[in-house]
């Protein structure tokens, strides 16, 4: 029993001289095991697992951690940190791969284009497919992508930059814009101009890398004002200075003031509404709370949730509604308890029931066109393609048809979704991705 236990002490002081070669190695030579180990092991996890149920159609592992991957036609644009690549959404097989500090998707349907820009070189508009050449814009620092157009900005001194905007095909100038004291602080992809803001926070980069329509008009927040950009003509139609107390956003055609001032101890909110070219009211309410103020002095920090047609907010009695920002009217309100979770400018989020059903409202017909019964807390977005509910707990993620509620998936997953297309989604976990067609 004695020698046994001198055994046992020996194997542990040999296991502790190992121990103490391999840390003195590590402290001499400045090697680390570390990140080969955990490579290692992220592959045999990302082999080894599935990234729903049912399958997705292909699987496969990116050199890094995707930020998106938007589908553009029968690609998948993947953006990663200083990469940019393509994967065939039939087989996920790399079509090309660049060397990029921001990318984005611009066009629809047939007729789309990848954005790629490098700092100090440009862009380079790319065929998604091949990655062919359309065009250049050597000078450009930033670009935000539409499904009609591209808006680049080249900046050659320290503070006035050129804005114009590009054809999809061949990059041909429609009109060019110097905006004043712009700088290069609205540099790289799709930098946030004063609007709304998407209402999906788990699904909000895969959503906002999608392209949207070019409002008629852009706000542009340069040196504390708004600078109005008519976006069919190129020109600078007015300028604004937003206060503490008074936020200023386009949406709609029209430059819209929503201001909150302390009273009794709560704030109390006006929304105006002005002609971009006039700047005379076109219409104002009271009463109407955008969620774009917080704290004790009603401060405004945030823009208003919604799309460039219809704004998410709560009127005097509580109920929540869709305005106009046109013409400031209730395109629909919600029953007591009703919450407004997103918008697009087709359709409205509505969860009611105490958030145990799902309703979508459609602005165009008005009124309820479908609802389904969801996890209270599921996460839930729409996008163009679909509506996404996420119920993390149960590991499940649904898409419906915007119009009608059809199930587009039903999949038992955790991976996050990426993109959102026209037939599917590309979804990931870590660096792994895949593509989900839609049943």
């Amino acid at each position: 029993m004695a020698r046994g236990a001198v055994r046992n002490f020996e194997t542990v002081l040999g296991a502790i001289g190992v121990l103490a070669l391999i840390i003195t190695a590590i402290i001499i030579t400045g090697w680390n095991p570390l990140p080969k180990v955990t490579d290692w092991w992220n592959k045999v996890a990302d082999s080894t697992s599935k990234l729903s149920t049912p399958d997705t159609s292909w699987t496969d592992r990116v050199g890094g951690q995707p930020s998106s991957a938007v589908v553009a036609g029968t690609a998948a644009i993947v953006s990663m940190r200083g990469t940019v690549e393509a994967r065939s959404l039939t087989s996920g097989q790399v079509l090309w791969t660049k060397e990029a500090d921001w990318a984005g998707v611009a066009g629809d349907g047939g007729n789309v284009i990848a954005v790629v820009g490098r700092r100090g070189t440009g862009l380079e508009a790319l065929e998604p497919g091949s990655g062919t050449v359309r065009w250049k814009d050597g000078d450009a620092v930033g670009a935000w992508t539409f499904r009609d157009s591209v808006l680049t900005l080249a900046c050659g001194g320290l503070s006035d930059c050129t804005l114009s905007a590009r054809a999809l095909k061949d990059g041909a100038q429609y009109w060019k814009l110097t905006l004043p004291g712009i700088g290069r602080v609205l540099n790289g992809i799709n930098s946030d101009l004063l609007g709304t803001e998407i209402k999906a926070d788990a699904y909000r980069d895969a959503i906002q890398a999608m392209p949207r329509a070019i409002p008629a008009m852009l706000g542009f927040p340069i040196e504390q004002k708004v600078k109005v950009v008519d976006a069919s003509q190129g020109k600078l139609v007015r300028e604004e200075h937003p206060s503490n107390t008074a936020r200023v956003v386009v949406v709609g055609g029209r430059v819209l003031v929503s201001s909150a001032v302390p009273k009794d101890g709560n704030c109390r909110y006006s929304l105006e509404a002005k002609d971009p070219g006039t700047g005379k009211t076109v219409w104002k309410k009271d009463g109407y709370d955008l969620r774009t103020s917080s704290g004790a002095g009603c401060e405004q920090r945030h823009d208003p949730a919604g799309a460039d047609t219809v704004l998410i907010a709560t009127r005097g009695d509580n109920r929540e509604v869709f305005l106009s920002p046109r013409d400031g009217r209730e395109m629909w309100a919600g029953a007591e308890g009703d919450e407004i979770v997103a918008a697009d400018s087709q359709y409205g989020l509505v969860r009611t029931d105490g958030g145990k059903t799902l309703a979508v409202v459609g602005f165009e017909k008005g009124g309820r066109l479908w609802q389904h019964e969801v996890p209270a807390k599921a996460d839930v977005a729409i996008s163009r393609y679909a509506v996404l509910v996420r119920d993390s707990a149960g590991g499940r993620l649904i898409a419906y048809a915007p119009d009608s509620g059809r199930t587009l998936i039903d999949a038992k997953t955790t991976a996050d979704v990426l993109g959102i297309g026209d037939h599917g989604l590309m979804v990931g976990r870590g660096r792994t991705i895949g593509y989900l067609p839609y049943s």
